[in-house]
């Protein structure tokens, strides 16, 4: 990275760090505070880096004696830039609180109104939801947090470009929940750390800017002339997207296809960061210029200048010429970027929406047209040879064939287990591990092994740690990775159930994302340090806290995935229905009930194919989506059955679980045999009940267990309720379709293990 560059880039991460020290002993402005603590406390001597946290307000700049071509002029506009849209007033004066919480970003998200803030807390702690009660700030948790700030940024280098990355983890790891502003007049609802980022994102690409337009003296252009700067299409919001995840990851047949699954969908994961990395690096960025990552899309904040532009192209071109000779048509990069300027980034026209809206329809054009005629030829040339062998896994022939399976899937086997055991990712420029883009590899290792081998190496490239922040020589970022596992096969898990054997399949997808993600904020609030924000925390969300969800909750399964947004969960089937609605009740309480998740359970024998599995409870999950969202969708275990029940989530918990399960439970209560054999029966005429003669058998069924005359009062009332509840419930088409439900689940784990 330039060396202008840099320093910049870690001036603006720094620019407000003296507000933690400020808001600890209250006696001198944060600006004055954030340069004793660096120079001081700290150590750091580069003058240029000092500048910026010094004067990046524009009372300490205009008494200042500093010079034209000072960086902190970039980090003052930067700042203002970062802050211009997050701090809408909310009354007038009303002053400061230093011992304010920060607020949720939730709290104004589709159409919400509430109050609710965060705990004080740091990264290293459990799940921070959004509470309303008021715990303030208080000096010693200040004071905690400056000392970690100190004791990490004294093992930096904040002038080696191979740092820099650990430096935004400092600051994400002790300022994720200290908020940026405490004045009473603002919506205080973006942290520190995420107006850090986006201010040095803002910074870098700036004086990207300004050195192609040949602008060297930045106290005219960004001070005297700040306006005038605001209106220059100076920034681009660039975007990718990868098409044929899905195909990719569940196109499989083959013993041990559980663990291709996992391998596969991280290793499109790594796909994803590696090419965020290479793009980063070599137009010479950080990880503060990544806005949004997830799913296969990428949004990155850039200097609109036409070096970017053909270097963007020439990495766009340069992926898809590897997908296409490594798989050739399954996976495809569509690219795009549309140029914006700080007006439009504060949203200062009402254009912020625009912004996304023109990436995106450049990204559906591009799409549409995938390839260019050269590659259209180097497909066409890749002919087969007569007798290849066909991989049994993926089913390829176009590659080396050892003992029935290609290359490339005996790695993803072998990486399987590692992703769930190993804590860092490492990419070398050898061939050596997992094949990336760009010539380089991908290998998993301890903590130990990267430092007293790989991290000294001149084949290293960068390393990723696992749901852990480190810092550290070019390492790029912490991985959040959905890991949790009780067993590591299918069969496994099913022996695990209560009663019938099988497992269950959980595929869940955040509702109306994409639109809240564009439009989720009113334009008087909506910001690009919002819509990180926002992004980031649904990230976490799936990414990391869903780990100690299902730990807490003794859930027996293992995650495959979770990403940005979507899950796919394998469980024994007992557990399914608790693991879905544990983490549908966790998302409601993390995002205040803005958000809402659509799930499928399909329930399965183990032995059944994985990729029928997947595309199976694929299908109930978009049941889910097409009756009205915020649904789960389940079926049967006979899987020759195509039926598909879909429930709203408190309908699922109260009537069918609740109210009707509970109700069979209890009646049929050491009698478990007698009731499964009436239940079944039951079953048929339940199913079918538009047919008169099926009530009339379904009614003469109830009758045939009524107790003797000569019975016990209490057993007569008992069976005379429940046949009257069983009665009703049939006649009514809700309370019938979970009458259904509440059977099957009785039925299954009330069948012994031995039983098919």
């Amino acid at each position: 990275m330039q060396e202008s560059k840099l320093k910049v880039t870690a001036g603006a991460l720094l620019h407000d760090i003296g507000k933690p020290a400020y808001r600890g002993d209250k006696s001198k402005n944060h600006s004055i505070s954030g340069y004793e603590f660096l120079k001081d406390t700290v150590g750091i001597k580069d003058t240029e880096i000092l500048e910026q946290v010094k004067y990046h307000h524009k009372n300490m700049i205009q008494n200042s004696s500093i010079a034209d071509n000072s960086l902190a002029y970039i980090t003052y506009i930067a700042d203002n830039i970062a802050s211009g849209a997050d701090r809408r007033k909310v009354d007038e004066n009303q002053g400061f609180d230093m011992d304010m919480q920060l607020e949720s970003v939730f709290n104004i998200l589709n159409g919400n109104n509430q109050h609710y803030k965060y705990k004080p807390q740091t990264m290293e702690n459990g799940i921070n939801y959004p509470i309303e009660n008021e715990i303030s700030f208080s000096k010693e948790i200040y004071k905690k947090i400056c000392d970690d700030i100190a004791d990490c940024l004294k093992g930096i280098d904040e002038n080696n470009s191979k740092y820099i990355n650990s430096l935004l983890e400092v600051m994400e790891a002790d300022c994720s929940f200290v908020p940026s502003s405490t004045s009473k007049n603002e919506i205080a609802d973006i942290s520190l750390y995420d107006h850090c980022k986006i201010t040095a994102a803002v910074g870098s690409c700036i004086i990207d800017y300004l050195e192609q337009e040949g602008i060297t003296n930045y106290k005219d252009e960004l001070y005297n002339n700040s306006k005038q700067f605001y209106s220059k299409k100076a920034f681009l919001m660039y975007s990718f997207d990868i098409s044929g995840i899905q195909d990719f990851i569940y196109t499989i047949s083959a013993k041990g296809s559980l663990k291709l699954l996992r391998s596969r969908s991280f290793y499109l994961e790594m796909l994803c960061e590696h090419l965020i990395d290479t793009i980063l690096k070599r137009l010479e960025y950080s990880r503060a210029n990544l806005i949004y990552s997830g799913g296969g899309h990428g949004y990155i904040l850039l200097a609109n200048t036409s070096k970017n532009k053909s270097a963007l192209d020439e990495i766009n071109s340069e992926i898809n010429h590897w997908f296409i000779n490594n798989f050739k048509t399954a996976l495809y990069v569509a690219d795009a970027y549309t140029e914006c300027s700080a007006d439009d980034l504060m949203n200062s026209n009402g254009t912020y929406e625009d912004i996304f809206r023109n990436v995106s329809k450049i990204l559906s054009d591009k799409k549409g047209n995938r390839y260019t005629a050269e590659q259209i030829l180097t497909m066409n040339n890749n002919h087969h040879q007569d007798g290849e062998r066909e991989c049994r896994i993926c089913k390829r022939s176009d590659t080396y064939i050892e003992n029935d399976v290609c290359g490339m899937c005996q790695k993803l086997i072998d990486m399987s287990d590692d992703i769930l055991e190993k804590d860092f990712f490492v990419v070398l420029n050898t061939d050596s591990g997992l094949t990336l883009p760009f010539g380089q590899f991908l290998i998993a290792t301890s903590a130990d092994t990267l430092k007293t081998k790989w991290i000294t190496d001149e084949l290293y490239e960068r390393s990723y740690s696992k749901n852990k922040m480190y810092t550290g020589r070019n390492l790029s970022t912490k991985l959040w990775v959905g890991d949790y596992h009780t067993d590591k096969e299918f069969k496994k898990l099913a022996q695990k159930s209560e009663g019938i054997e099988r497992v269950g399949i959980i595929r869940g997808d955040v509702d109306n994302l994409g639109k809240a993600f564009v439009s989720g904020f009113d334009k008087e609030r909506v910001s690009l340090s919002r819509t990180a924000v926002f992004s980031r925390k649904l990230s976490i969300f799936f990414k990391k806290h869903i780990n100690k969800l299902l730990e807490e909750n003794d859930i027996k399964g293992l995650i495959v995935y979770s990403g940005g947004d979507d899950i796919f969960l394998v469980c024994a089937w007992s557990d399914a229905i608790k693991a879905a609605m544990i983490l549908n009740e966790a998302l409601h309480k993390f995002t205040q009930n803005t958000l809402t998740i659509s799930v499928g359970i399909g329930i399965y024998n183990p032995s059944y194919p994985v990729a029928s599995m997947a595309y199976e409870s694929g299908d109930l999950e978009s049941k889910s989506k097409s009756s009205g969202r915020n649904k789960i969708t389940l079926f049967s275990t006979n899987n020759t059955e195509n039926e598909k029940y879909t429930f709203e989530w408190d309908e699922l918990k109260n009537k069918v679980i609740g109210e009707k399960k509970k109700c069979l439970e209890e009646y049929f209560v050491g009698q478990a045999e007698h009731g499964k054999n009436l239940l079944y029966n039951l079953l048929n005429y339940l199913r079918n009940t538009t047919d008169k003669i099926n009530i009339a058998r379904y009614a003469y069924l109830l009758s045939r267990i009524e107790p003797e005359r000569d019975a016990d009062e209490r057993v007569k009332e008992k069976y005379k309720v429940f046949s009257r509840q069983m009665y009703n419930w049939a006649i009514n088409k809700e309370d019938r379709l979970q009458l259904i439900m509440a059977i099957y689940l009785y039925v299954y784990e009330t069948r012994e293990k031995s039983e098919e």
